[in-house]
């Protein structure tokens, strides 16, 4: 076996005992940190300032990574698809709303004594416009929840925010299909 003359033997182990935690080390015990001749400690980073900067791929790769405690209550999950199921209700019934727009003028013809009702082509855009934007109103709200969801962000208020939207969307199209109609734009303006 040959050994070479120049290496550094290693240190002698110390073979006091080591204090454990809440425990008050021995009388004359004092902690020496090992001994390496070969370790050259880098340059801290600076915090702030012109140097500063993103930390390295390397320094954030050896950071481990531990979930958090959840933040949000489990009743966030269940009103969250709770409203989304009572929206998908509201949705269809404000599309059905939309659909019978049409009846709905003549049944106000009828009981204003107005005449006939004639369906204009600005009632059916107007019905078709009302049901894809509320239909895409629920969809967004849906995947938007789904979303936060899957994030685990709270997502309860989405569904309120859409049926509010939806909501707003129908009176929209509901007035619009009413001011088009000069015949009840002329009877209102009379009384």
């Amino acid at each position: 076996m040959s050994e070479n003359p120049d290496s550094v033997p290693p240190p002698a182990k110390d073979q006091r005992p080591r204090p454990q935690y809440g425990e008050l080390a021995p009388e004359g015990w004092t902690w020496q940190p090992p001994q390496d001749t070969n370790r050259v400690d880098p340059a801290p980073a600076p915090t702030a300032g012109a140097g500063a900067g993103a930390p390295s791929p390397a320094h954030i790769a050896n950071v481990p990574v531990t979930p958090g405690p959840r933040t949000v209550p489990r009743w966030d999950r269940q009103w969250t698809i709770a409203l989304l199921v009572l929206g998908l209700l509201g949705t269809t019934y404000f599309i059905s709303s939309l659909l019978a727009l049409p009846q709905l003028m003549a049944q106000m013809y009828a009981q204003f004594d107005l005449g006939a009702y004639a369906s204009s082509p600005a009632i059916s855009a107007i019905v078709v416009a009302g049901v894809v934007v509320e239909s895409v109103v629920w969809i967004a709200a849906t995947g938007v929840s789904f979303l936060m969801l899957r994030r685990e962000k709270r997502a309860f208020y989405i569904p309120i925010i859409g049926g509010i939207i939806s909501l707003v969307v129908v009176f929209i199209f509901l007035l619009a299909a009413i001011l088009t109609d000069p015949t009840l734009l002329e009877f209102a303006s009379r009384q």
